[in-house]
């Protein structure tokens, strides 16, 4: 299972499906066709071997006439993993090929010297397809503080934030990401406050937390998130055991010279469920890849 804060930049793009036009046009000059609306697509890749790809989020973008004109694959980056440069040409050629538009494929890194190295795997050449990854950084997305700009571009003032969740000068956006709430409207605010929660760090969402509630007097946080606040204490031995069945596993995989995908990586580590992690743990030892482990 993605960690929160994997997920929380796809959430924001599904949100405001707009955003990730924006992001390719302003951070990279690319042009965009016209078009009206767009709304979420299949992110499972088939191939004829027996076996699924899943992207972070994509998104297709219609014109008026509810004809596809454009469509965009979003992924969000936090480790190395060379088989990336397969996978992400399968995820836009089964668009391309399904849809006949050109597709972009829009790269989340949160480390630079990381999306450096995904940079120069896609410029090595060879024979194979050749795909153009549009990759950024935080240092692509600048903190936002003006309260006007968050107005006018609340999504941006929440990517923001999650981009820059263990900077220094976090705080200074918070009144900024506080009017990029108000412009939006009440479930809107309630789905942007849990997407900040998610993706920040504890430190910086402490912090958040604090200032909302000394400021506004009021938590946007949903339902959802309170319930799982108020049993986070108790989870908290049973995490401790699962942490070390999990590392178990992992050593395991490794010692065997299997590859494990970030995901599959972060999957087992958020795994807090014993009996689950003991049945990774037996089909490791055995196992000759590591969808034989991870099979349901």
């Amino acid at each position: 299972m993605p960690s929160a804060e994997h997920e929380s930049p796809v959430a924001l793009t599904k949100q405001d499906r707009d955003l990730v036009a924006f992001l390719l046009m302003k951070v990279f000059d690319m042009k965009i066709p016209v078009y009206a609306h767009a709304h979420p697509h299949a992110t499972d890749v088939r191939v004829l071997v027996p076996r699924t790809y899943h992207a972070d989020g994509v998104l297709v973008y219609y014109d008026a006439a509810e004809k596809p004109v454009f469509a965009a694959v979003m992924e969000v980056q936090r480790g190395w993993d060379p088989t990336k440069r397969r996978t992400w040409q399968l995820y836009v050629a089964q668009l391309e090929a399904e849809l006949n538009v050109d597709t972009a494929l829009l790269v989340y890194c949160p480390d630079s010297k990381l999306a450096r190295r995904y940079l120069e795997l896609f410029d090595s050449g060879g024979m194979s397809l050749s795909l153009r990854p549009f990759i950024f950084t935080p240092d692509d997305v600048p903190l936002v503080v003006d309260v006007d700009e968050a107005r006018e571009h609340p999504s941006l003032a929440v990517l923001s934030a999650i981009c820059h969740g263990d900077h220094a000068d976090l705080d200074t956006a918070f009144p900024a990401l506080m009017e990029a709430m108000r412009a939006v409207t009440p479930d809107q605010a309630v789905l942007y406050y849990d997407i900040v929660l998610a993706g920040l760090p504890v430190a910086a969402r402490t912090r958040w937390e604090a200032f909302m509630t000394t400021t506004v007097g009021y938590e946007y946080r949903s339902e959802l998130l309170r319930n799982l606040a108020a049993q986070h204490e108790e989870l908290g031995e049973v995490r401790g055991e699962a942490r070390g069945e999990a590392r178990a596993v992992l050593t395991l995989l490794k010692a065997r010279g299997l590859v494990v995908p970030d995901e599959i990586r972060e999957e087992i580590i958020a795994c807090t469920d014993l009996a689950q992690l003991d049945s990774w743990l037996l089909r490791a030892a055995t196992a000759a890849h590591i969808d034989d482990v991870m099979r349901r």
